[in-house]
């Protein structure tokens, strides 16, 4: 089975189903919807009818359409189709996500009350711990991965890079996931710091190893 062909397939259907159920949507919202979320996870702005049906699956297809145009302009292309069944299950997942959240946003005009906040932290630490799994399966390229100038010059350092970054994310998904259980005023707090932490230790740990590695490998 063509697993490349399968999850890009799946990126495309479920960006289509977000357009799909935007269209129907559309003539039974109501004049205003719910665009913004405050740090506490509560709807603290409205928007036209449009954004609400539209906007979120207008992402899905930029992005949708990204994920096609990068194997055609990469630096890296050889690089990219050996990891291209990876690639696509990346691309289908952040997809599943797009989705997921655009189900949320809709779902207090239905009636259907909750937190987005204590929605959003799980999600988005569910999504950092595939990234973490993927991670080490990502080579050398300019648009997925942990892309530092030092990860860039040298082939070792990315690969080096990305196994212990794929731990790091992992880690931090967890984290993600369990911080939903905190009080909703340390949310912001709790994924900015993780995403600070993450960041930091992708840019020091790549320079650590490529002060050791040396010349840079094009």
């Amino acid at each position: 089975m063509d697993f490349a062909k399968f999850y890009k397939c799946a990126a495309a259907l479920i960006a289509l189903i977000a357009v799909a159920a935007g269209v129907a949507l559309f003539p039974m919202l109501p004049e205003q919807v719910p665009v913004h979320w405050n740090a506490a996870g509560e709807i603290d702005s409205y928007g036209p009818a449009w954004t609400g049906a539209f906007l979120l699956p207008a992402v899905m297809l930029l992005v949708l359409g990204l994920f096609f145009l990068i194997p055609r302009i990469a630096v890296f292309r050889k690089n990219l189709q050996e990891f291209k069944k990876q690639y696509w299950l990346f691309g289908a997942v952040l997809q599943l996500f797009f989705l997921a959240f655009f189900t949320a946003t809709l779902a207090p005009l239905a009636g259907i009350r909750f937190n987005m906040s204590s929605f959003m932290l799980p999600a988005v630490g569910m999504l950092f711990v595939l990234i973490g799994l993927l991670m080490p399966s990502f080579k050398r390229n300019f648009f997925i991965g942990i892309r530092t100038p030092w990860t860039l010059a040298n082939e070792k350092v990315w690969e080096k890079t990305h196994k212990a970054g794929g731990k790091a994310f992992i880690l931090a998904g967890i984290a993600l996931f369990f911080s939903a259980f905190l009080p909703v005023q340390y949310f912001v707090s709790v994924l900015l710091g993780i995403a600070v932490l993450v960041v930091a230790f992708a840019l020091a740990y790549s320079y650590r190893l490529y002060s050791k590695e040396g010349k840079p490998q094009l």
